[in-house]
């Protein structure tokens, strides 16, 4: 063997362990599966996307089932999330509709969006209870529905150990 041929044997031996131990490194994400279900007022909303937004990194959503029950995914279907705080957008049109347009939307604008949802959760190890997204139609402060103290329009948002977040618009989570 050649010195040009040994030194090109340990170039490339050289490269495939760095790349080896830099792979070896990494440790491998938790995912937590997540499941729920969604209901615009009271009712399960029987198709769309429900969508889930972290501060830093990959989103996951889940297409919702005519029950308005989902199942986050990532990279393959039902794989989860990393524990951690999402944002919520829920998105769903009319099926007779012929285009997909803010008209045609089945829920207020409001949930379609990460910043204005109002729609937090917080996913922590070991989660195992379904989600519960609660929508309300648009209506007028007197007729909003009210819980836990919160104003018109609001209810306690939590996370995924049952634990109060706060109020926002129309988000709670409960077990199954």
């Amino acid at each position: 063997m050649s010195c040009r041929d040994l030194r090109a044997a340990w170039l490339l031996a050289a490269c495939v362990s760095a790349g080896l131990l830099a792979g070896g490194c990494e440790r491998p994400t938790m995912l937590v599966p997540v499941t729920g279900r969604v209901l615009l007022d009271g009712k399960p909303l029987p198709s769309g996307v429900v969508q889930f937004q972290p501060a830093v990194g990959q989103s996951a959503s889940g297409e919702l089932a005519g029950d308005g029950s989902f199942m986050l995914s990532r990279n393959s279907p039902g794989d989860g999330v990393p524990p951690g705080t999402y944002r919520v957008a829920v998105i769903s049109y009319d099926p007779a509709a012929e285009t997909q347009a803010v008209e045609n939307l089945r829920v207020p604008v409001k949930y379609t969006r990460f910043g204005s949802s109002g729609i937090e959760f917080t996913v922590f190890p070991g989660t195992v209870d379904p989600l519960v997204i609660e929508l309300v139609s648009d209506e007028t402060p007197n007729t909003a529905p009210t819980t836990g103290g919160g104003s018109a329009g609001e209810s306690e948002s939590s996370d995924a150990r049952g634990e109060p977040n706060g109020p926002t618009e129309a988000a709670t989570k409960r077990g199954a």
